[in-house]
């Protein structure tokens, strides 16, 4: 443990104990990179930088439903009351418990690299809650964009980094070479293609440029000239 602990909590969990400590512990601001990055999160790729890189989507729940479903049904089959269905109780919550470990474990590691290698990250201000009572709605929950969002902000304050919520509106059907938007910009759920100027890159990343241009106005962003695949 590190710093001055000022509280222990004790909880219970699917039969298991855990004791958490908050400790108080002084800031360590990390060097700086100078370098800055537009972050467009997704369903098909969890999130796409404005540098170019494409971080692959884990779907932690979509790959955790045979088993969940297995799990269910043998719950469902057991008698009320009885220490058969109190098992089978723990073992569906300690699936979900699972996924949710796992979530958090790759937003925690997502969120790191993010802010050691950049002095600003962007993202857009979405409204998460609102998105997971749509036609997506299991997707949404499974990427948890709002837990990465909270650990991204946590960790830029420890670090002393800056983290920026931009203007969601038109990131995706604005081209960023020459600032045309339109809907027949985004010929496809990968493919952007300027109607103005004829600029062609992936949609994602196009918006991941939008994003950064939003929160940094004046900023030279270098992966214009980038090969991205």
């Amino acid at each position: 443990l590190e710093g001055k602990i000022k509280t222990a909590t004790i909880t219970q969990d699917c039969g298991e104990w855990y004791v958490s400590y908050v400790c108080e512990v002084e800031f360590t601001p990390l060097p700086a990179t100078g370098s800055q990055v537009g972050v467009d999160v997704g369903t098909t790729f969890f999130c796409i930088t404005s540098d170019g890189e494409f971080v692959e989507n884990p779907r932690h729940f979509q790959r955790s439903m045979k088993a969940l479903r297995v799990k269910q049904r043998s719950l469902s089959r057991k008698k009320r009351g009885s220490n058969r269905r109190k098992k089978a109780k723990v073992a569906v919550a300690k699936l979900h418990r699972k996924v949710a470990r796992q979530r958090l474990d790759f937003h925690h590691k997502t969120a790191t690299k993010l802010i050691r290698e950049n002095d600003l990250v962007a993202h857009e201000d979405l409204n998460v809650s609102g998105m997971g009572r749509g036609n997506l709605a299991r997707s949404i929950h499974d990427v948890g964009w709002g837990q990465f969002f909270s650990l991204l902000s946590q960790k830029a304050e420890w670090a002393a980094r800056t983290v920026v919520a931009v203007d969601p509106r038109y990131t995706s059907q604005a081209c960023s070479q020459c600032g045309h938007t339109c809907k027949a910009n985004r010929v496809s759920q990968s493919r952007f293609v300027c109607q103005s100027c004829g600029h062609t890159a992936n949609a994602d990343w196009n918006a991941a440029l939008n994003i950064l241009a939003r929160a940094v106005p004046s900023v030279v962003n270098v992966a214009h000239s980038a090969s991205v695949h």
